[in-house]
């Protein structure tokens, strides 16, 4: 008596897991430790020093070469209203393309990869600081929480230019009084 043939049963028992997790490339800004969905991830590269563009945002570090193309690096410790400090010797660049485009962000380091179930994910927070603006959720790996950046409001330049002006509009009003 032959065995049936369950192939095609595993492997659509295999693709709904892997929908009912979310695979992130963990990462380190500060304190923080941050999940970065890995299929925006290109590559992760050691730092380089950017060259830096006059009249930039304060969070564009610059830009760097990258296989040819040049492309603009974030500080995410900027970016995120952390202590901005010198770069180490663990400070990567992990290369993302979002929505065409493609972008650095400089972190402090990368430390794993990990699949997180999706009931494991809480969306979006209620918070409206500095830091919590550019995430769409939490995530829990065990005792960890792991913060979900929103790639969409990190790489979107003209939401720190907009506040960049307003800061300069409310500080020219602030001198005429």
């Amino acid at each position: 008596m032959t065995q049936p043939d369950n192939t095609l049963e595993i492997i659509n028992h295999h693709l709904t897991m892997e929908e009912e997790e979310e695979q992130l490339i963990i990462f380190s800004v500060g304190d923080e430790e941050f999940g970065l969905d890995v299929f925006c991830v290109q590559e992760i590269i050691r730092y380089i020093k950017p060259t830096k563009i006059p009249h930039a945002p304060r969070s564009i570090e610059g830009v760097i070469d990258f296989r040819g193309e040049v492309i603009p690096v974030i500080n995410m410790r900027e970016r995120l209203g952390i202590d901005v400090i010198e770069n180490t010797e663990m400070s990567v660049i992990i290369v993302i393309e979002n929505s065409g485009r493609i972008f650095g962000l400089t972190v402090d380091a990368v430390s794993d990869l990990q699949s997180i179930p999706k009931d494991k994910i809480q969306e979006k927070i209620d918070f409206t600081d500095e830091k919590t603006k550019y995430l769409r959720a939490m995530g829990k790996m065990g005792n960890r929480l792991v913060l979900i950046v929103d790639l969409e409001r990190i790489t979107d330049i003209n939401i720190e230019k907009k506040n960049e002006e307003l800061l300069l509009l409310l500080n020219e009003n602030d001198d005429g009084q």
